[in-house]
């Protein structure tokens, strides 16, 4: 998704965000800042930054704003937070460390681990020999071992697991199910909706064929029932912009429902009616 400014938005956590300002960093990154905004269109707290793409500056996922829909998909402001959801899931899920299966022949020995006045001067030579390419390698690889432990938190996994039982909950064709999940995998991953369902009907002939009006359909349908199971089970995953309230002391202004009467016996006179 691309964002713009003096437009609303929706993050993950179900809050509205508006979109104010661009700035232009020295590295040529292009940052946007919102804020969160309740239902009359007031400031809800401080600033925050976004890429281009909708994703939170800081890294946090909870702020990531959520993907508009295809061309040919409607859905509304909670659905499309739900599907946010699922793709946040399954970006965790292929974080996670698996099985790799059998590996080729190599060394069982550790990396080798350099001490400092080696480093320097490893990042001197690939500095006048390559132009720092070795050194922009390794801290890609570094940012990437980074992230992708980030992805693994535990605040992650306990969201990954919700979302991703929502689906066989409340979703009941399992067709649906497969397209619903093919297509978050497809954005997590990044790549052409199109394109994918394309590759899918040449490698699988003899399967009935994929349609993009159909699977649309499918995933809207899908989204509905998610949505209505989610509010039945009353699961907390709604807007709340709006409905922050700041904590005052309580007052303790009625009475008790004691105050003022007595507790008559048997040997004294009741009150005339």
């Amino acid at each position: 998704m691309k964002i713009s400014v003096n437009h609303e938005y929706m993050d993950v956590s179900g809050r509205k965000v508006l979109i104010v300002e661009q700035e232009k960093r020295r590295s040529g990154m292009k940052l946007f800042k919102g804020y969160q905004i309740d239902r009359d269109k007031q400031r809800l707290g401080g600033d925050l930054w976004f890429k281009s793409d909708g994703r939170s500056f800081l890294g946090d996922m909870e702020e990531n704003l959520c993907r508009e829909a295809d061309i040919g998909m409607t859905m509304s402001d909670m659905q499309a937070v739900i599907l946010e959801r699922i793709i946040e899931a399954i970006d965790t899920d292929m974080a996670l460390p698996g099985g790799t299966g059998p590996r080729m022949y190599g060394s069982a020995m550790p990396s080798y681990i350099h001490d400092p006045a080696e480093l320097k001067t490893l990042e001197f030579v690939d500095e006048h020999l390559t132009g720092g390419m070795h050194t922009r390698h390794r801290n890609a690889a570094i940012d990437a071992v980074t992230e992708r432990r980030a992805k693994c938190s535990r605040v992650r996994i306990g969201r990954m697991e919700e979302a991703l039982g929502w689906v066989p909950m409340f979703v009941w064709d399992h067709e649906m199910r497969i397209v619903l999940f093919d297509y978050a995998r497809v954005k997590a991953h990044g790549w052409d909706w199109g394109m994918f369902v394309s590759a899918r009907n040449r490698r699988n002939p003899q399967k009935k064929a994929w349609v993009k009006r159909t699977l649309y359909r499918w995933i809207e349908k899908s989204l509905q029932q998610i949505e209505c199971g989610i509010i039945n089970k009353s699961i907390l995953l709604m807007d709340t912009a709006g409905l922050q309230v700041a904590q005052q002391e309580p007052k303790h202004t009625g009475k008790s429902i004691t105050s003022g009467l007595r507790s008559w016996t048997d040997t004294e006179e009741k009150p005339a009616a």
